[in-house]
């Protein structure tokens, strides 16, 4: 800095302090650059020195620091885990593909609400005539046989269209990966893609297997390619090891699916173009369902289309884990305000012993903003410490999701979720707003006392306070609002678990076979299923037995068909849908649901009969409200049925769902290949019998094996299993929140009786007795607490009655749960109310 006097050097670092240097305005460009480089270090060092004083006013009160750390580090920690789920659910729902958030769903949709999936001609039809999704594929979930019929094991696949790999943009991991070539019609070589898992516990990862025959449903597959690692199929959270073209069906399972328009199983997709709207797709998705319902009346009358984001998808595990994660990020969220807000209370009472402190800073000439920032810093390294321990809390609670006892399903379940950078940086986000959130409040109030009042009488901040006041009630609303939601999710999902299925769950064995391969016809199912029957009603123990094609309640969900019933006619021309299933005579009996009117099926037997058909009260209600129901002929598939009887209701897709109608068919009328049993037994535990069930099958076919043994409990519960999730949560974050409320509440009230010691003594001396005393503190406090209480109560009230209008209020959740809350506070008021109110007059009149 030669040649520049002293005075320069003032008025340059007076002026560069103040932001009012310029570039032009400096003497010389060296002088600028060392004084804004000696700034810049005085910055760094002054930072240095703040970061230090923050670690040890943290480290003077471990208490207090541990509380908030730990009630941060869990608030923060379940957001970070919901945001991570739901970061895998919508911003990768594919694992392996990317960019999968422009993927689009093409979802047909009934005027009954129901969602039919699309068929092998359908599917065709809307690729050619939806050329805003180029390559569209198509893919449904199957079962496979795999290996020698004497030893095979269950797996689950997906049949493709031939465009599907090349649509998604995926690389084989070894070999190649199916082409259109491969699906088409007539093409002599069977190939099959395996997943990068099935290669490696089978192949051991050898390339070796490309080439390789693989046995499905006794057919010869060759063996292509690999899928890439990570790649598990499109399903969200659902885990394939097989993909085979589409165009198989005929070969792999004996279907007439790619020519017959009611069988309708594949789901559609494409991915959407950056320069294509979302609007031109829903135009020509409408056009085309409407064409096809003109072209095709017996199977597309009144159904249209949806296009959805593939995450949206209304099928599979999905469809209920979405909701629920959008709603226990909403509760979480909240948990996290009371938690900022139970951090403020705990911060503002622990400001009552720092005012000498800030005082002393104040008078030597500190201004209110350094004040402020060295509480802000001191906040903010107790949020960065609470973000960091969250995040390891949220890798825990991610883990324990894929150890979750769903993977006992018989199709496994895997869901691939992680904290990633982006969920690391949602962390440390929320941990900067918790610190702004609850610090700034109580630095504010401190930078603002009077140093003067504050070295003359070692307080400052009065005793009634109307920033604590709002801050506890603050806390107090914002639990409250937590604890009711929670309460009310709890009460759901034991009502769930509780609630009458339509059936009765105790008592029933299933298992699940398949004949898929075996060169079978309808002629030789329908002798199977029928001496198997004979063969299970045989062993002792057993009440009932039937077998079904479908489940009630299972993750696969009821297929939807068509149906003209005589003596109703629609204006439109359009023929109704309803949920349809095939089951053998006795399943209603092996289910536990009653016969409402006419008769069960004919045994398998009896050919001289027509082909019948049961249905439910809920399709008695909605088509035939004023006639006959039994002797009334349904035509469906091309075959007319008689429907014989009337069952009741029950659940068949989800629990809390409307009363749905369905067709029963009969095994008899309409054999399939593969089916599940159903053992009614009078054995305290179903799962005794599971060794007879495989022995009776086994007795018609020793190569046959039996498949996801369950009982019919078990089965139910698996779809509760997503609702599990956030229900333990709050199970451990309920209690959790009572607690960091007392806490909050508990400091605050001490604060607060800390500054009245000389009251308190005042009228102790005077004689007030310590009863009174303590009823008093106690009635200040749990005024605003009831203010805090009521709020929360009826905002949480009001949105519950908008969503679910006409529901009945849950006692123990709007009830119950206030006056927890309220017995907590008001216990938490006490303690620190009966303990001042122990305290010596003369001593308390001396302290002061």
């Amino acid at each position: 800095m030669a040649g520049a006097t002293p005075s320069v050097l003032v008025m340059e670092l007076a002026e560069l302090q103040h932001g009012s240097t310029t570039l032009a305005d400096a003497p010389t460009r060296g002088l600028r650059a060392q004084l804004r480089l000696r700034l810049t270090w005085n910055d760094m060092e002054q930072l240095i020195k703040d970061v230090i004083y923050a670690c040890r006013a943290i480290t003077r009160a471990p208490v207090l620091s541990a509380v908030v750390i730990a009630s941060l580090a869990v608030g923060i920690g379940v957001n970070t885990a919901v945001f991570s789920w739901i970061q895998a659910f919508v911003f990768r729902p594919i694992p392996g593909v990317a960019d999968a958030g422009s993927l689009y769903l093409i979802e047909p949709k009934t005027e009954a609400g129901l969602r039919p999936l699309v068929s092998w001609p359908e599917y065709q039809d809307l690729a050619a005539r939806i050329t805003s999704l180029p390559d569209l594929v198509a893919y449904r979930m199957v079962p496979f046989n795999v290996g020698e019929a004497s030893r095979t094991e269950r797996s689950y696949g997906l049949m493709v269209s031939g465009n599907y790999f090349g649509a998604l943009d995926l690389s084989a991991e070894a070999g190649r990966l199916l082409t259109i070539d491969d699906a088409r019609r007539g093409r002599m070589e069977p190939v099959v893609v395996i997943s990068h898992d099935y290669w490696m516990t089978r192949y051991n990862a050898s390339t070796g297997a490309i080439g390789q025959s693989l046995r499905v449903n006794n057919r010869d597959l060759t063996i292509v390619g690999v899928a890439p690692r990570g790649f598990q199929g499109t399903v969200i959270g659902l885990q394939f090891d097989l993909w085979v073209p589409a165009t198989l069906a005929p070969v792999v399972l004996g279907s007439r699916e790619l020519d017959d328009r009611g069988q309708r199983g594949y789901s559609v997709m494409g991915r959407l173009p950056s320069d294509r709207a979302r609007a031109e797709v829903d135009a020509q998705a409408a056009a085309a369902m409407t064409e096809l319902a003109q072209r095709h009346p017996e199977t597309n009358a009144g159904v249209s289309a949806e296009v959805l984001p593939f995450w949206r998808a209304l099928r599979g595990p999905q469809g209920f884990l979405l909701q629920a994660l959008a709603l226990l990020q909403g509760v979480m969220l909240l948990l996290l305000l009371a938690v900022c807000g139970n951090t403020a209370n705990l911060v503002l009472a622990r400001a009552s012993v720092r005012q000498r402190e800030i005082g002393v800073r104040l008078a030597v000439g500190a201004g209110w903003w350094r004040i402020v920032r060295l509480l802000l810093l001191e906040n903010l390294m107790l949020a960065l410490i609470g973000s960091a321990l969250g995040a390891v809390l949220a890798m825990w609670a991610t883990n324990a999701l894929r150890a979750t006892p769903m993977i006992t399903l018989s199709v496994p379940v895997r869901f691939q979720t992680s904290v990633d950078a982006m969920g690391l940086l949602f962390a440390i986000g929320l941990g900067i707003l918790c610190a702004g959130m609850f610090g700034a409040a109580p630095a504010m109030q401190l930078a603002r006392v009077d140093p003067q009042m504050v070295l003359r009488n070692g307080a400052a901040m009065p005793p009634r306070n109307r920033l604590r006041n709002t801050l506890i009630g603050v806390q107090v609303g914002l639990a409250s609002m937590v604890l009711i939601v929670a309460g009310l999710f709890l009460q759901s999902f034991r009502s769930g678990q509780g609630s009458d299925p339509g059936f009765k769950t105790e008592g029933v064995l299933l298992a699940a076979y398949d004949l898929t391969g075996r060169d079978t016809d309808d002629a030789s199912e329908r002798l199977f299923s029928a001496r198997l029957l004979e063969q299970l009603r045989a062993l002792p123990d057993v009440e009932s037995a039937a077998i079904a094609v479908a489940m009630p309640l299972d993750i696969h969900g009821l297929p939807t068909r068509s149906f003209v019933l005589e003596g109703r006619a629609r204006v439109d021309g359009n023929r109704d849908r309803a949920l349809s299933n095939t089951v053998t005579p006795g399943y209603f009996a092996a289910m536990g649901i009653p016969i409402l009117q006419g008769r069960d099926f004919v045994e398998m037997a009896n050919i001289s009969r027509p082909p019948e058909a049961m249905v439910n009260d809920a399709f008695v209600s909605r088509y035939l409200a004023d006639g006959e129901v039994v002797g009334r002929q349904l035509e469906q598939g091309g075959k007319t049925f008689e429907i014989t009887g009337v069952v009741r209701s029950s659940l068949y897709q989800s629990f809390g769902e409307p009363p749905t109608p369905i067709v029963y068919l009969s095994y008899r009328d309409r054999p399939y290949a593969s089916g599940e049993i159903h053992v009614r037994t009078r054995l305290a535990d179903e799962e005794m019998l599971a060794g007879s069930i495989n022995r009776a099958v086994r007795a018609l076919d020793a190569t046959l094996p039996i498949y996801n043994v369950r009982t019919l409990t078990q089965h139910v519960d698996l779809n509760l299993a997503l609702r599990k999730i956030p229900a333990r949560m709050f199970v451990v974050l309920g209690p959790l929140l009572l607690i960091l409320a007392a806490t909050g509440i508990y400091a605050v009230v001490s604060y607060s009786v800390a500054h009245r010691t000389s009251e308190i003594g005042v009228r102790l001396a005077l004689g007030a007795t310590a009863e009174r005393v303590v009823s008093q503190i106690v009635r200040e406090s749990l005024r605003v607490i009831i203010v805090g209480a009521g709020v929360g109560w009826v905002i949480v009230y009001a949105v519950f009655i908008h969503l679910s209008p006409g529901a009945p209020i849950d006692l123990v959740a709007f009830v119950g749960v206030p006056a927890a809350l309220l017995a907590v506070a008001t216990f938490a008021s006490w303690i620190p109310a009966r303990r001042a109110a122990q305290l010596d007059p003369t001593t308390a009149l001396r302290a002061d």
